[in-house]
């Protein structure tokens, strides 16, 4: 759980920086961090009622942050066009939903899906772009961008403060499993990877130990073959002894002999 001090000191920024790296498509946890720093604040303060002032500046802080962001993006919209979804729908691996579906889906709603963007994880990288890219004048989409900025950030802000102690307790065991948990994880991966190699130092164990794997070893560096020349010739003996072909066998030293028969 994040400590009241850090939360007097840095709540304000860090609530900012989250929201807006969120906004612009960072992996950051924004609404963790937002349901968090409402639980701490209603631990530190005792009820919501006497941290209205400090509510309402993590919830400004969420606003304007997201409200940046979200403008970044209605530039680039507004700029680029669908080439700003595109790099949109690059950020949202899971999401393969065509830019033509989203047209029809934001003609069908218009603006008014802002209000409820953030609520669906995806849906705000996605619809403010869009926004810029059918040319939504400035004031009707900051106006529906920042109400539902707000909904969003209030909403997140009163679940961590509703939930304050069963989060508290769900931290504490959180941490004090934290070690054993990590260990059985990482003991689950390395399982397979360890069977995948012993697997692999048996098999190549197995070939070297095969009779016959290598036949090469069996035969002594220094060894000589005799190779009678007949041999390498399909005519009958007695036609070489005419012809003067017949010669005596040949002693091949297996030092020199060519890398084929070794």
């Amino acid at each position: 759980m994040l400590s009241h001090e850090l939360i007097a000191r840095y709540g304000i920024l860090i609530v900012f920086l989250n929201v807006f790296g969120s906004s612009i498509g960072l992996p950051l946890p924004a609404a963790p961090t937002l349901v968090m720093v409402g639980a701490s604040m209603s631990l530190a303060l005792g009820d919501v009622s006497s941290s209205v002032g400090q509510f309402g500046a993590m919830l400004g802080a969420a606003v304007i942050g997201g409200a940046l962001g979200d403008v970044v993006w209605f530039l680039c919209g507004k700029r680029y066009g669908t080439r700003a979804l595109q790099w949109v729908c690059k950020l949202l691996p899971g999401q393969r939903t065509s830019i033509g579906q989203m047209e029809r889906f934001f003609e069908r709603y218009g603006v008014r899906v802002l209000m409820i963007a953030r609520f669906i994880p995806g849906l705000s990288l996605v619809s403010v772009p869009l926004c810029g890219a059918v040319a939504i004048r400035w004031r009707w989409f900051v106006l529906h961008d920042c109400v539902g900025l707000g909904l969003w950030a209030a909403a997140t802000l009163a679940v961590g403060a509703m939930f304050a102690s069963q989060i508290e307790h769900t931290i504490a065991l959180f941490w004090r499993f934290c070690w054993p948990a990590l260990a059985a994880i990482a003991l689950v991966l390395a399982l397979p990877i360890s069977c995948r190699f012993l697997q692999r130092v048996f098999r190549e164990r197995t070939r070297t130990r095969a009779p016959g794997a290598d036949t090469s070893a069996h035969i002594p560096h220094d060894a000589t073959l005799v190779l009678p020349t007949s041999s390498c010739s399909s005519r009958p003996a007695h036609q070489l002894m005419r012809s003067g072909q017949h010669r005596e066998p040949v002693a091949v030293s297996t030092a020199a002999r060519p890398t084929f028969l070794r």
